[in-house]
């Protein structure tokens, strides 16, 4: 790219791809990004997010430069396998563009919710009729406790909780008329009724997802939260407020501006990966009260939302696996061996070979699974 582009003034950019190349687009990243986000990783991942959900190339560069740079603030690699955080492209018909929204995935809300320091595990989970085990109570005997069973019945509850490094423990419980009232009230799910999309919303093909983030959300108000963890839950786009990123992207001292959701066309989707109900939970559970089996799978209700997260393709969720299957089903592995208590060190230690060979054919892949063992290990 030639310097002439690299020295564009901000407001000139014409379109995503100049973007990525342009000097001021670069300072302005790296001002706003977190102490851990590097301006190489950061670059990566945004051609990763544009290979991945090729609509993001459409949007109007600053609209996207200033959703990049929230992700960047918050710490969150967006459209990644980690499931952090998602950059969705959605055609404003009023101004008549497409413009760049973010959605926190529920992980991502995991991930912050930890750094308060306050926070030792959180996890969440959704209660179904045929379960093993659910027990629970308020009150001066306050208990929590849940087994999952084959998990192909009712959705009763969503429920999340945090245990507290001084020993505490703080949970909540939504009976699912609860969730699906808050779904109904989001904008992404008004929005799919709208255009009659609600089969490609993540509220139909990755529901359990949904309601767990739905049940992070609600405990949150119980937590010392970070600050990134407060700005996540104001920006969330989930929850019917839009941003207006490209003012963001000129005057980033002025913040992220929220406003009241307008009535645009989306394409947002959310991914469970594995489906694992019990995310980021210690191996007795976040309370100690909370059981769950090793590796338990959830199983959807709807056939053609499980058949669709099986079938690996470039447009599942903007996010589709790398390009060889094996390395996939290795970080998936490594997730699940990880999620159910294995030591960081004796897992890379066991996939040293594997790990070596995703790292020649795949750097992404490999900084993807790395990061994940290195934050598991720092929390043994």
């Amino acid at each position: 790219m030639n310097t002439q582009i690299a020295k564009i003034p901000l407001r000139q950019v014409q379109d995503v791809k100049t973007l990525l190349h342009n000097d001021q687009a670069r300072q302005q990243l790296a001002a706003v990004a977190a102490k851990h986000m590097s301006p190489e990783r950061l670059m990566r991942v945004t051609a990763n997010a544009i290979r991945t959900t090729p609509k993001l190339q459409e949007a109007d560069p600053l609209s996207f430069l200033g959703a990049l740079m929230q992700c960047a603030a918050l710490g969150l690699e967006a459209n990644t396998v980690l499931g952090h955080a998602y950059l969705v492209p959605f055609k404003n018909n009023r101004k008549g563009i497409t413009e760049v929204q973010v959605i926190i995935g529920y992980k991502g809300f995991i991930d912050l919710a930890r750094r308060s320091g306050h926070i030792t595990s959180i996890s969440a989970g959704i209660h179904y009729s045929d379960d093993e085990l659910w027990e629970h109570e308020e009150g001066t005997e306050a208990r929590l406790r849940h087994r999952p069973g084959p998990q192909e019945g009712e959705k009763l509850h969503a429920y999340a909780i945090a245990k507290f490094t001084d020993g505490g423990h703080a949970y909540v419980v939504l009976p699912w008329a609860r969730v699906m009232k808050i779904r109904d009230g989001s904008q992404n799910w008004q929005s799919a009724v709208k255009f009659g999309k609600t089969k490609q919303s993540p509220w139909y093909t990755h529901e359990d997802a949904m309601a767990s983030k739905t049940a992070i959300r609600a405990l949150a108000k119980y937590l010392p939260l970070s600050v990134e963890m407060a700005d996540a839950i104001t920006i969330d786009h989930d929850e019917g407020t839009r941003v207006d990123y490209a003012a963001f992207a000129q005057s980033p001292e002025d913040g992220p501006q929220v406003e009241e959701g307008e009535e645009i066309d989306g394409e947002a989707t959310e991914v469970d990966e594995g489906d694992r109900h019990q995310q980021d939970a210690d191996p007795k559970g976040a309370t100690g009260e909370t059981e769950e089996k090793p590796n338990q799978k959830t199983k959807e209700r709807k056939p053609e939302a499980k058949k669709e997260q099986d079938k690996p393709k470039d447009d599942d969720a903007g996010i589709p696996p790398a390009s060889d299957p094996k390395f996939v089903k290795l970080f998936q592995d490594i997730e699940a061996e990880l999620t159910d208590g294995a030591p960081a060190r004796g897992i890379l230690r066991f996939h040293e070979a594997a790990l070596a060979e995703v790292e020649k054919e795949d750097p992404d892949l490999h900084g993807q699974i790395m990061s994940m063992i290195r934050e598991a290990e720092a929390n043994d």
